[in-house]
Parts: C-alpha cells; sequence; structure tokens
C-alpha cells in the first residue's frame, strides 16, 4: 500500500468538518411564489404556469442573521420582514444586480413567527421563519 500525505488528509478532514459546521448552524428558508393565481382562457380551459420554476433568490437562516442571495441579476429588490401580529418590523430596498447576497441582523428579533417577503419587477416571494 502506498503511504497517504498526511498533510492533504488533514486538509480534507478539516473541509469536511467545516462544511458540517456549517450546516449544522444555517437553516435553508424555503422561498415560494406569493402570487401564484392561474389564469383562465376562453371560460373553460385553464392557462397554467410550469410545474418546474427556478427562482434566482434564496435565503437562509442561522441564530442571529438572515442571509438572502441573488443567483443572477433581478433588479431593484424590495426585502421585507413582518411579524405573526402583521406588523413590518424590516424593510430593505436593495440593488439585485449589484449585490449578491445580503445578510440581515434578527438576533434582537422578538421569539416568534416572521414572515420574509421579497419583491422584484412583478415577482413576490414568500417564506416563514420562527426566532
Amino acid at each position: 500500500m502506498k503511504k497517504i500525505n498526511s498533510a492533504l488528509c488533514s486538509v480534507f478532514v478539516t473541509l469536511i468538518c467545516l462544511f458540517s459546521v456549517q450546516a449544522v448552524f444555517a437553516v435553508d428558508l424555503p422561498l415560494k411564489k406569493g402570487n401564484s393565481d392561474s389564469g383562465t382562457v376562453g371560460g373553460s380551459y385553464m392557462l397554467s404556469k410550469s410545474v418546474f420554476t427556478v427562482i434566482p433568490v434564496s435565503a437562509s437562516l442561522d441564530d442571529t442573521e438572515l442571509g438572502i442571495f441573488f443567483n443572477k441579476s433581478v433588479g431593484v429588490t424590495q426585502v421585507t420582514i413582518v411579524d405573526e401580529t402583521g406588523n413590518v418590523v424590516y424593510q430593505e430596498v436593495i440593488d439585485g444586480n449589484s449585490t449578491t447576497e445580503t445578510y440581515i441582523e434578527v438576533g434582537g428579533f422578538d421569539s416568534g413567527n416572521y414572515s420574509l417577503q421579497i419583491t422584484y419587477g412583478s415577482t413576490k416571494l414568500v417564506g416563514t421563519f420562527q426566532l
């Protein structure tokens, strides 16, 4: 048997540990389209949207930060966080053309359920999370 390079092995093990720790602390926040109504054509035929839609924005939550990631340019984007009583607790406009990711500090928010709304163009994405 050949001897394995210990430096290479230690780097590999370190990378596996780092990715495992990150996966434990960060939680993906599923986003779905907020306005998913289908229209009618001719009164009886339904015009349905594609079953598989690629959403160019994703979000993840760790203990104190909500990360929003832009996989492609989407233009001017409004990010709103609403608490369970319907009060807007955070709102920001982001340039989705020049920013690939942004982080929102949520560590100071009260515990409870929140709704994340991301709007760009005519698209509205909604996700929920709990603190």
